[in-house]
């Protein structure tokens, strides 16, 4: 399980679950028990909607935004300004990425053995190996940067996002 705290225009907790039926068990038990005020992670928290429910409309109102000409100007957290052309979930967004994080896709991809120079012919385990040393190297650098990023990235289809009350 992981878990960000964000201060935006409301102090948000965004957990993200082992599993797609951990999170809805817990998001049922939440509205179950019709308790705004539930102590969850070592805080006072309320629901605010699941990560893949989030909408423009509920990060509206839960990012932070000035007005500019009328029209709402939304913090871009990657670069420390408000913009006009800065969407509500585009702030949600970039908060998570100003933490070192992401929010759904990982933004490093997978590597395969083959880009590395695996190599495997006949059906047997020994008939297969690396056409070169640094190939192999190569790749355990490119897993385990896969790996970092994937433990930091958030899918939103196992999330909360909570509000720190």
């Amino acid at each position: 399980m992981k878990q960000l705290q964000l201060d935006l225009n409301k102090r948000l907790l965004i957990v993200e679950y082992e599993t797609e039926a951990e999170c809805a068990v817990e998001w049922a038990l939440m509205h179950a028990f019709k308790n705004p005020n539930i102590v969850k992670h070592g805080h006072k928290v309320n629901p605010i909607c699941g990560g893949s429910e989030l909408t423009e409309d509920i990060a509206e109102d839960i990012s932070d935004y000035t007005n500019l000409f009328n029209k709402k100007c939304f913090a871009d957290y990657k670069c420390d300004r408000y913009s006009l052309s800065t969407s509500a979930m585009q702030s949600f967004i970039s908060a998570i990425e100003a933490a070192g994080y992401h929010w759904g896709e990982n933004p490093v991809k997978e590597p395969r053995m083959s880009d590395y120079g695996w190599y495997a012919s006949g059906h047997a385990e020994e008939d297969s190996g690396w056409m070169y040393e640094e190939g192999e190297d190569k790749y355990y650098e490119s897993l385990k940067l896969f790996e970092e990023s994937e433990s930091r990235t958030f899918n939103p289809e196992k999330c909360i996002i909570f509000e720190i009350l």
